[in-house]
This record gives structure tokens, sequence and C-alpha cells, in this order.
């Protein structure tokens, strides 16, 4: 069975996929973590969790493959990277790292970049390849409002009654509102998200859905989910709607990740 899941406090560590072009070690002068600490993971002892920012620019990620950590760095599901030796996908690793406490999120995911390259020797490449995804495009008469000033782009959830939580953006694009989505825990988005809005701007955005009930889509690998949810209140779609935006499945080309090459890190 295929995994789709990505760690929401890690969201926005995603990169923005480029046309298909090789992608070498980071040049000198590419951000990176100030310290980084990586070591196998004994899963006797240290059970996988959901990577996490803490104050003061600490990042901790528990017993993590190298292709969950390509999915965090590039934006992408699992069902978008392809190649590299067997081991990137069984040997786990606990990553402690240090990041300038003021890091922009663009900044973030770019160091994770320069991370998987140096110490693990990762180079990958892209290919396009036709598979399901969603299209986030614009609804008639937007109700979107630009960010009200610039900051750190984030979103965060407010439990509400009746089992409806709200989601609360402020100072964030439309691409990275598509590749936080798959990302987001609860709304039953499992596929890729591609922006076709044409919307260029930061904007400060928020919406109301309700609990899933029962599980969204198929586990056949790639298999699309429907447009209609079992919810306690407005899905996903029925809540972008309301804001002004689109989510419609496709069959579209989607940018993934082929890798090339990896090795296992040397001990700190």
């Amino acid at each position: 069975m295929k995994r789709y899941y990505l760690p929401v406090s890690l969201g926005l560590l995603f990169a923005a996929l480029l046309p298909a072009q090789p992608t070498a070690a980071p040049a000198n002068g590419a951000p990176s973590f100030e310290v980084a600490d990586i070591k196998p993971s004994d899963l006797s002892v240290t059970k996988t969790g959901k990577g996490r920012m803490l104050p003061g620019g600490r990042i901790e990620v528990p017993g993590y493959t190298v292709r969950d950590l390509v999915m965090f760095a590039y934006g992408v599901t699992d069902d978008m990277i392809s190649g590299g030796p067997k081991w990137v996908n069984e040997d786990r690793f606990n990553i402690v790292a240090k990041a300038p406490a003021d890091a922009p999120n663009s900044a973030l995911r770019l160091m994770l970049q320069t991370l998987l390259a140096e110490r693990f020797g990762l180079t990958t490449h892209r290919e396009d390849k036709p598979m399901p995804a969603y299209v986030l495009t614009l609804a008639k008469n937007p109700p979107l409002q630009p960010a009200a000033s610039a900051g750190v782009s984030q979103c965060h959830w407010t439990e509400l009654e009746g089992g409806m939580r709200r989601r609360e953006c402020q100072n964030l694009t439309m691409a990275d509102f598509a590749k936080e989505l798959p990302a987001t825990g609860g709304i039953g988005i499992v596929l890729p998200v591609s922006d076709q809005t044409g919307l260029k701007g930061s904007y400060d955005f928020q919406f109301e859905v309700g609990t899933i009930r029962r599980k969204p889509g198929g586990d056949s690998p790639g298999a699309a989910m429907p447009d209609s949810l079992d919810t306690d209140g407005p899905n996903i779609f029925e809540a972008l709607q309301k804001i002004g935006l689109h989510l419609e499945s496709k069959k579209i080309p989607v940018t993934t990740i082929v890798i090339d090459k990896a090795e296992r890190p040397a001990a700190n």
C-alpha cells in the first residue's frame, strides 16, 4: 500500500517543482542548517513520529527514511518518487538540526535539500509523469484578500464545536498552499495538488471543514479519491469553494523526483 502522509508541521518545507532537469549537490552558498546531527534510528527505542520545529530553530525528525526526507524537501507524495538503492526506503534515521530562528520556510526547505546532498550524497533529476492529481483553480468572484503584512507564512488549526475545524493561513502563496494540501491532516487529500490559479501574491484566508467519518479514496497506488467526502459539515472541496477556490481531480503531467544516487551518511 502506498504511503501518502506528510507531517503537517513540516509541510511548508516543500520546494517548488521545476521543469525536468538534473539536480546535483547545491552550489557553495546554498542555505544550510547551522548544525545537523544524523544517527541511525533504533526502532526498538525510537518510534517514527512527526517532524517538528521548536522555538529557537531546533528541528527534530525521528525515525525517517531518505524517501520520507525527499518528500518533505521537494514537496512530493510517495508515488512521485522513484529510483535509488533499496535502503533509501528502509533504513531510518534520527535527525536533529538547528536553523536560524527567523529562517523563512523557503530557506528551511532548501536547507533540507542541502542536508540530503551533503550528508547523504543525494543526486536526483526530475521527470514528468501522467498521474492522478488535483488541480486548484479560481472559482467565481474569489474573496481572497492579499496578505495584510509581510511575515512568516503559516497555517494552523482551531478546533470548533460539532466536529468542525477552522484552518487559518497567513501570508501564504497559492503555490505553497497547493503543496501544503496533501500534508494537511484530516481533510482527505492524498494526491498531488497543482496550482493553476494564476495568483502570484501572498494571501490571508481561512476556511472551515468537518471531521471525515470514513476513510477517503482507495488504497491502490495512485487511486484518486472521490470529490465527495462523508464529513460532519463541509468537506474540503465545499470549504474551498466558499473562499473562491475550486479543487478538481484530473490526470495531468506531474513532475516527479528520480533518485539517481544516495549514500548512507558517515557517523557524526
